[in-house]
């Protein structure tokens, strides 16, 4: 019995000697602490070279704050007079080896203010405590890491393609379905733009390179009006400024100050034709919005009135 009692002991202490041993705490030149979960034992880095980190920051409610799983690996340039600067969490970066795996955990100031110099949002207390994990991935020179960035451009504008070309076929949809529920019977162009004349005007199609003067109400697909140039429109939507001269807004045509979904539309249109456009957000503002009015991926509808082409 006591033979099996030894036995069970030896392998706790075992256990217990292995568990520590591969999360050991550390301590940087600078006096911060962290835990090494997995040393990886590769190279170091010197002063020049460029570290690829992927890393993972998590807040005090569990919600993943940066992860670069879904954001992108983090490249940083050893260069100890600038990363010095940069707080403890850098002062941690620039201490590891190819392979290591770190976890630490520190305040949102030390992280977002002195670290990645961002400023913290009015929701985020300063003192918050963020666990941060890190895992330094490659090691490059100027030249590797030159191509590394290439490589991920490369790979951020066929992922952004992908995606609109998803969108194309979501925002399709989605406009076909909303003209079908309110029996509007509109034309479709090649690029994906609908639009249906309401008034059909008898002067000249503003050509390439033309002045063209437009009076509009922009609104989202469930109604919301963004943006008008009718001041009383305007004040009845809530979107109105007093700093705003309503008038027709006047633009140069293909020169790209306007959404392509406009410089498109307003060619099909005669002078003093009023017309309903509806844009997919791939002619619109895309995958970013615009402003706090306009949502990511949004297709929209402008009842336009063209006033004068010169």
């Amino acid at each position: 019995m006591n033979n099996y009692k030894n036995l069970a002991i030896g392998l706790l202490s075992l256990l217990l000697f292995v568990g520590c041993d591969s999360q050991k705490q550390e301590t940087t030149e600078d006096g911060v602490n962290y835990v090494m979960i997995e040393s990886g034992e590769g190279e170091s880095f010197d002063e020049g070279d460029f570290a690829i980190f992927s890393i993972k920051i998590i807040d005090s409610k569990d919600s993943v704050m940066i992860d670069s799983e879904r954001d992108g690996e983090l490249p940083v340039q050893i260069n100890d007079s600038i990363l010095s600067t940069r707080g403890p969490l850098f002062s941690i970066l620039k201490e590891l080896k190819i392979g290591d795996s770190v976890k630490t955990k520190l305040t949102a100031s030390q992280v977002l203010t002195e670290g990645f110099r961002q400023p913290i949002s009015a929701d985020k207390d300063k003192a918050e405590r963020l666990t941060i994990f890190a895992k330094t991935l490659e090691k490059l020179d100027t030249a590797g890491f030159m191509e590394w960035q290439q490589q991920k451009r490369a790979e951020a504008m066929e992922e952004m393609q992908k995606k609109a070309e998803e969108q194309k076929g979501i925002d399709d949809q989605l406009i076909k379905d909303f003209l079908a529920e309110n029996n509007i019977e509109a034309k479709r162009t090649e690029s994906g733009l609908f639009y249906m004349v309401t008034e059909e005007g008898t002067g000249e199609k503003p050509e390439q390179g033309d002045s063209a003067s437009v009076n509009y109400v922009g609104k989202l697909m469930d109604g919301t009006v963004f943006d008008t140039s009718y001041e009383d429109i305007a004040k009845e939507a809530g979107v109105y400024n007093e700093n705003r001269d309503y008038k027709p807004y006047t633009f140069p045509i293909g020169a790209r100050q306007v959404i392509s979904g406009w410089d498109e539309g307003i060619m099909l249109l005669n002078e003093g034709s009023k017309a309903t456009l509806y844009i997919p957000s791939g002619l619109g503002y895309g995958q970013r919005g615009s402003g706090r009015r306009i949502p990511p991926n949004s297709s929209l509808i402008f009842d336009v009135e063209l006033v004068e082409v010169k």
